[in-house]
């Protein structure tokens, strides 16, 4: 029996410049990192060539079936598309779950991809790097399944940690943001993390801001540019261990995202995110493509208590996290027992 775990993550800017179709041209770049909440894969081992996988998000079972007759069932075209692509035909029994819902705005459906990659290629002995994970996992998810997503959530899954990932079209740099312990924890304690209560189909958001790309919509464009430049704003300041810039520039994030299509933000997002501004938050933004899933905060720890309770009135529900620094991982738990 394998373990296979993967981490969500926060972006603070640059979502949107990872799009290949934008950084190819103009070059791209995000600040993200991984968060202490995962996709899960348990991997056992079956005695026979059987494949079947139970996807707990979606109270989904693709029954056994072999290899050859594998089907892409929406809910578990992730996993199935891995094993074909990767080509690994043992038999095996996969238990697939998250600890957010789907269509959170935190990279699951990337989280899930790198996860399964690794987990895979673990077990094939194939000792792929990072970048071989992501560039893999990217592949699967933008080529196979016509998923149309960026790269940077394939990219932080697979690095883990507070990085700027910078976009070009025959590179991409991974440059890890080492902050002091003290500006770590005041960094983390004044983000505050809301799950909206609905979930959205961010594929139906990027395939229209992807469309506006294609045709250089300027009115895309032109806040696309802007977000890029803010991420190089916040990156020099991070760098220096300077957070008093975060929310300025997470809340000038926001307003240039709202602008990038139709269903970024809608009337109750708005509200919402006016609401908690009003309450003492100084900056914020929706996470992942927008149009639901969860909504982050900066706020002074003193105003938190505040901050929750109106959100909550608002029907939002509080979810704790903190910064993870690692990416996926990997337990062989038969090793693990015969160690004992």
């Amino acid at each position: 029996m394998y373990i296979g775990i993967s981490p969500l993550r926060i972006s603070f800017a640059g979502g949107g410049t990872d799009m290949p179709e934008y950084f190819e041209k103009y070059g791209g770049q995000v600040i993200s990192s991984t968060i202490n909440l995962f996709t899960n894969i348990v991997l056992n081992q079956r005695r026979d060539d059987s494949i079947q996988a139970f996807i707990s998000d979606y109270e989904l079972h693709h029954k056994t079936s072999s290899f050859d007759k594998l089907q892409f069932i929406p809910g578990t075209e992730i996993a199935i598309s891995v094993v074909k692509n990767l080509n690994y035909k043992n038999g095996a029994d996969y238990f697939i779950s998250s600890d957010v819902a789907p269509g959170s705005g935190l990279g699951g459906s990337s989280s899930l991809t790198v996860n399964c990659v690794n987990t895979i290629q673990k077990i094939m002995n194939k000792n792929w790097n990072e970048k071989q994970i992501a560039e893999k996992s990217f592949d699967i998810e933008r080529n196979e399944l016509g998923h149309p997503i960026g790269k940077q959530d394939d990219y932080i899954a697979s690095f883990g940690g507070l990085n700027l990932i910078k976009f070009e079209k025959t590179n991409i740099d991974v440059v890890p943001i080492p902050l002091s312990k003290s500006t770590k924890d005041e960094f983390e304690n004044n983000l505050v993390l809301f799950f909206l209560g609905t979930t959205r189909k961010s594929s139906d958001v990027l395939k229209h801001q992807l469309e506006l790309i294609k045709k250089n919509n300027q009115k895309t464009m032109i806040p696309l540019h802007s977000v890029k430049e803010l991420t190089m704003e916040l990156y020099d300041s991070l760098k220096n261990n300077d957070i008093t810039k975060v929310a300025e520039m997470m809340h000038k994030g926001w307003l240039a995202k709202k602008k990038f299509a139709d269903g970024v933000s809608n009337d109750k997002i708005d509200k919402i995110y006016s609401a908690g501004i009003e309450t003492g938050a100084m900056g914020g933004k929706i996470t992942g493509a927008g149009g639901g899933g969860h909504i982050l905060f900066y706020c002074d720890p003193k105003k938190h208590q505040n901050l929750k309770e109106k959100m909550e009135s608002l029907g939002l529900k509080h979810i704790p996290f903190k910064f993870y620094n690692h990416g996926p991982k990997f337990l062989n738990l038969y090793e693990e027992i015969q160690k004992n």
